[in-house]
């Protein structure tokens, strides 16, 4: 009989009961508290620290864990090494590691839209269907198909089994009724009742974050924005966490597909019910994202994603339909999922370009999306150039030793007072950690004050730098919090921004560019760090500061939105992934010369 083994997950208060064997990390999902996981409970990140009240009833620490709690008490564990052998135990998840899901941003998107969806509804009333001349013996659909014809100048063709299924409900036929009918005139649905306003949903499927906007398909508004957290987190902070999970375990496909879909139905209802609608005004979906998000939500083994040559198994759009992913709207909606260029460039640049129309301006625009994989796209007037740059989820606050998501108490900003170091907190809740805008804005501020050198070492002499025996600067502390930056910090950032900046020179270059007019700054973190900073410490190349920068946060939202209302944006944004001209980074000439180059910092002249 196997032990039944009773923990306490405080500050949540909550109580489980799990079998002996379990870890700490999996007992606080089965209870729904999600502890962070940036390395997807693989023990390297360290994210996932706990404290217990009895470590001998837990199993013995592992390799992991003395490599990175050597310096603390027997009483601090990895929630995912560790495995309970008996209870009671009482768990303390400190406050700067509690996983919260707060969202800040990715809702942002206003104004009207051109409209030309590619779904219509057809309200027929009782009386137009029985004016059908009906001297004939005509079927049911064939008397609905002229009464539509007659009505709508529309022709109509019925190819699915749910719309006549519909239809042969003895209520629907003989009262008024509504026509949903998708592009090449295909019949999806037939309601009940008088219903010409129809609704669609545009989701944004990000690494971090989730957004859905809910619009008009008849007025081209937008009526309801919601975000959150994305849940497949669990698996890892960044895509090759999550191809990682599958390949160790094949399950995780459709656990990290069901967690999507769930997020997405959340999202739905909060929309559904902030307007009023019904689930049955829902038409059709449209879904952006990366293209590892796009291959998990469409429930495809992303791991030819992870190795050479990093090829997606598709990179045509996809409309599959809601049934088969687990959206909770009709059965037969459509979801347009986005083409992809390539393994690391999916649907969501392309939906930025088209949200921005860069590929129709006469002047040169450069749109970079840097969130845990960084994307670039260079429209020239009459190319498109796109390639992509492994920034990693350091840049968003991942894989750094105090870093966390933008959320209340993330340290969001650091500037320099008559050479004091100063920060600023979002909600102006005291610092327990910092996130993307505030690792670029500290590397520049302790560039500035000297605190880092060229090479990216600290300077030992420096107030808050830690030094080790040997008078090695080992870390910084942030004056007046506990929010530390330690050399590895450091180095992360380097590879980072040096991965971003050669990828812009090489692809500026590719395409013989000289002058770039427009640079658009995009994605939840990219469209808010400061962009002078960025370019102080060599993560943007001055070439392209020179001229209009512009920060937009919700451009791949935007995108998913045109195209939504409007089938011509569709057919477009198809026709603009097989235009792209793609670059391999790492096939270039001189590539490894130059990023190793790059991963100084510049002169403070």
């Amino acid at each position: 009989m196997t032990l039944s083994c009773t923990i306490i997950f405080d500050p949540f208060g909550r109580r489980v009961s799990v079998p002996a064997g379990t870890t700490l990390f999996q007992a606080a999902l089965s209870k729904g508290i999600l502890l962070r996981s940036d390395c997807g409970e693989k023990g390297t990140c360290g994210k996932c620290r706990v404290i217990v009240d009895h470590p001998d009833h837990l199993s013995p620490r592992t390799e992991q864990e003395q490599k990175l709690l050597k310096k603390r008490g027997p009483d601090h564990r990895l929630a995912c090494q560790a495995r309970v052998l008996k209870g009671p135990l009482r768990v303390t998840v400190p406050e700067n590691l509690v996983l919260g899901d707060e969202v800040f941003g990715k809702t942002g998107i206003q104004g009207n839209f051109s409209i030309d969806p590619s779904v219509r509804r057809f309200p027929l009333t009782a009386d137009q269907i029985k004016a059908i001349d009906d001297t004939t013996v005509l079927s049911r659909e064939e008397k609905i198909r002229r009464a539509v014809e007659a009505r709508f100048s529309q022709t109509i063709d019925f190819k699915d089994l749910l719309p006549l299924t519909q239809l042969a409900d003895p209520y629907v036929y003989t009262h008024d009724l509504t026509v949903v009918v998708q592009e090449n005139n295909h019949v999806t649905a037939i309601q009940p009742g008088l219903h010409p306003k129809g609704i669609g949903i545009a989701f944004d499927i990000g690494t971090t974050t989730i957004a859905a906007y809910m619009c008009d398909l008849a007025a081209g508004t937008i009526l309801s924005a919601k975000a959150m957290v994305n849940p497949q987190r669990r698996y890892g902070e960044d895509v090759i966490s999550r191809i990682s999970a599958v390949n160790d375990n094949p399950e995780a496909l459709a656990a990290q597909q069901r967690l999507a879909a769930g997020a997405m139905n959340h999202l739905m209802d909060s929309c559904l019910e902030e307007t009023g609608q019904s689930r049955d005004t829902i038409d059709r979906i449209t879904v952006v994202g990366n293209t590892t998000m796009q291959h998990l939500f469409a429930g495809l083994n992303p791991h030819t994603l992870g190795t050479a040559p990093y090829l997606p198994v598709f990179q045509d759009s996809l409309v599959p339909t809601c049934k088969d992913l687990g959206l909770h709207a009709a059965e037969n909606v459509p979801v347009f999922i986005f083409p992809v260029i390539s393994g690391f460039l999916g649907g969501d640049i392309l939906a930025a370009c088209l949200g921005d129309l860069s590929h129709t301006r006469e002047k040169t625009s450069l749109i970079i999306d840097i969130g845990t994989n960084g994307e670039l796209m260079l429209c020239t007037g009459d190319q498109i150039w796109a390639t992509s740059c492994a920034t990693g989820p350091a840049l968003e606050g991942a894989q750094i030793s105090s870093g966390m998501r933008a959320a209340t108490g993330a340290v969001s900003r650091v500037w320099v007072d008559n050479g004091a170091i100063i920060h600023e907190t979002i909600n102006q809740a005291p610092a327990i950690g910092i996130c993307g805008t505030g690792v670029i804005d500290i590397l520049a501020a302790m560039r500035k004050t000297g605190t880092i050198r060229e090479d990216g070492k600290f300077d030992p002499d420096k107030p808050g730098v830690t030094a080790d025996d040997n008078g090695t600067g080992r870390a910084f502390t942030l004056p007046g919090t506990d929010v530390r930056f330690v050399l590895k910090d450091v180095r992360q950032v380097q590879l980072a921004k040096a991965a971003l900046s050669v990828g812009i020179q090489l692809m500026l270059e590719k395409a013989e560019v000289t002058r770039v007019d427009r640079t658009i700054l995009t994605g939840a973190f990219g469209a808010k760090f400061d962009w002078e900073n960025a370019r102080d410490i060599g993560m943007l190349p001055p070439i392209i500061c020179e001229n209009e920068m512009i920060a937009a946060e919700n451009l791949a939202g935007t995108g998913a939105v045109m195209a939504l209302l409007n089938k011509t944006y569709e057919t477009e944004v198809r026709t603009m992934a097989r235009q792209v001209t793609f670059i391999d980074l790492a096939s270039e000439p001189g590539f490894v010369e130059r990023f190793s180059a790059a991963t100084r910092f510049p002169s403070l002249d």
